[in-house]
C-alpha cells in the first residue's frame, strides 16, 4: 500500500515538470536559433570567399582582341634580332600593363585581372616570358616560337571568353 504523498509535494512535481518541460523548450529555441546563426554566418562567408565576377566591357574586350593580334604578330618576329625590334616589345609591354592595370581598376573582376598578372609576368611563359626570353637571348628558334605562340594565344583567347561570356549591362535586371 502506498503512502499518500503529502500536499507539498503534489503541488511541487507537478511545477517541476512544468520548469523542466520549459528548460527543455529554452534548449531546443536556443539550440535552433544558434544553428540558424551558425548556417547563416558561413552563407556569408562563403559568399564573400567566392569571386565575383564584374559585367561585360567592350573596352576590355577590345583591348584582349587587339593585344593579341599585337602579341602574335610581334611573337613572330622573335626568331629575328630583339635590338630591332626593342621598341615594338616594350610599347606591347607597355599595352600590356595599361590592360592589366584596367582590369584591376573595374570592381569585381579578380579573374580578369589575375590572368592579365600571369599572361605580362616575365617569369611565366606567356607574353611577359617571351618578351623577357627574347630580349635575354637576342633571337629564339622557329620551334619555339611556333610553340609559344600557340599557348600565347590560347591565354588570350581565355582573356577573350571570359570576357565576353560576362553579362552585358542591358540583360541585369
Amino acid at each position: 500500500m502506498q503512502l499518500p504523498l503529502p500536499q507539498k509535494h503534489t503541488e511541487i512535481l507537478p511545477k517541476f515538470l512544468q520548469i523542466k518541460d520549459m528548460r527543455l523548450k529554452n534548449i531546443f529555441q536556443h539550440n535552433v536559433l544558434r544553428k540558424t546563426k551558425l548556417i547563416l554566418l558561413v552563407a556569408i562567408v562563403a559568399s564573400g570567399c567566392a569571386p565575383s565576377i564584374s559585367q561585360f566591357n567592350e573596352t576590355a574586350y577590345r583591348q584582349a582582341v587587339e593585344l593579341k593580334v599585337q602579341s602574335l604578330a610581334l611573337t613572330d618576329k622573335a626568331t629575328e634580332s630583339y635590338a630591332g625590334h626593342a621598341a615594338g616589345a616594350e610599347t606591347l609591354r607597355q599595352d600590356l600593363h595599361t590592360a592589366y592595370e584596367y582590369a584591376k581598376g573595374r570592381p569585381n573582376n579578380e579573374l580578369s585581372t589575375r590572368q592579365w598578372e600571369i599572361m605580362i609576368d616575365p617569369e611565366r611563359n606567356l607574353v611577359g616570358g617571351l618578351l623577357a626570353r627574347w630580349e635575354e637571348e637576342g633571337s629564339l628558334s622557329p620551334v619555339f616560337v611556333r610553340e609559344f605562340r600557340g599557348v600565347i594565344s590560347d591565354a588570350f583567347d581565355t582573356i577573350i571568353g571570359l570576357e565576353s561570356g560576362k553579362i552585358r549591362p542591358e540583360e541585369v535586371q
